[in-house]
């Protein structure tokens, strides 16, 4: 992993898509500001595609695509794709789920029994299929107790800045993009197979929710919060950046468009 002072010619030209996280990555502490929101639009105006693959909620995702200039959004860790049909947002379900009524049962089982323990995101009650967990509301020691519990219920688990997210599927966020990617090829008028896609995007992020993209796209960038927890993660992006949230995602897009 490199320091990012800026990019090739190559890199430039071959990046039409842009695969971004968005706590912590496009914001800082919970606000987008003014520089993020404006690179927002300039990857808009110049014509590169802004898919978000966000942990965040159906709830959140939705508030996304109707607020800011993106494409679409994958969310809850690449269990639901949001895009735009005819004016309207349209949502869909992972092909990796497969059995919703099962699923749903085990997600209840999990909360009800989790419950009095640990406390939920507060946005739970916008979450379809994960179970998010405030980290911020664990220490060190109790993070680690509900790992091992929820290993045990073999159900993954996904780390980001702000929550622990459980999943009862296979799904992660690389697989949730892939998973979408025949849908998202009709919607955004794609014309190309999932390896050049890949080959033609640029993925940013800052946890270890995000490795998976790190490792499935090569043209990678992380913030300040990857290089500083470099060791927990199993994939590094290519560079990472001397900064922090909506700052470094306004470094990374200024120094891709320059």
């Amino acid at each position: 992993m490199k320091e990012l002072t800026g990019f090739s010619k190559e890199e430039k030209e071959s990046a039409s898509f842009v695969i971004s996280d968005f706590d912590d990555t496009v914001t800082t502490d919970g606000l987008i500001y003014p520089d993020a929101l404006e690179s927002l639009y300039k990857l808009r105006d110049i014509g590169k595609k802004t898919i978000i693959v966000t942990g965040g909620s159906a709830g959140w995702a939705d508030s996304y695509m109707r607020l800011f200039p993106v494409d679409a959004v994958v969310a809850e860790s690449g269990a639901l794709l949001l895009v735009r049909e005819k004016g309207e947002i349209k949502y869909y379900v992972s092909p990796l789920i497969r059995d919703r009524a099962e699923y749903e049962k085990k997600k209840n089982d999990l909360m009800k029994e989790t419950e009095k323990e640990y406390a939920f995101s507060s946005d739970q009650y916008c979450r379809i299929f994960d179970v998010a967990y405030e980290r911020k509301s664990m220490d060190r020691d109790a993070e680690e107790r509900l790992m091992k519990r929820l290993e045990k219920m073999d159900a993954k688990i996904l780390v980001s800045s702000i929550h622990v997210n459980v999943l009862f599927s296979p799904l992660n966020k690389a697989k949730g993009l892939e998973s979408f990617f025949p849908l998202l090829k009709r919607k955004l008028s794609v014309d190309m197979d999932f390896p050049r896609f890949t080959s033609s995007s640029i993925a940013l992020g800052d946890s270890r929710n995000d490795e998976e993209l790190f490792s499935l796209i090569p043209l990678s960038v992380g913030n300040m919060r990857v290089k500083e927890n470099e060791k927990a993660f199993s994939s590094l992006p290519k560079y990472y950046v001397k900064e922090y949230g909506s700052r470094a995602f306004a470094r990374t897009v200024s120094l891709l468009l320059s």
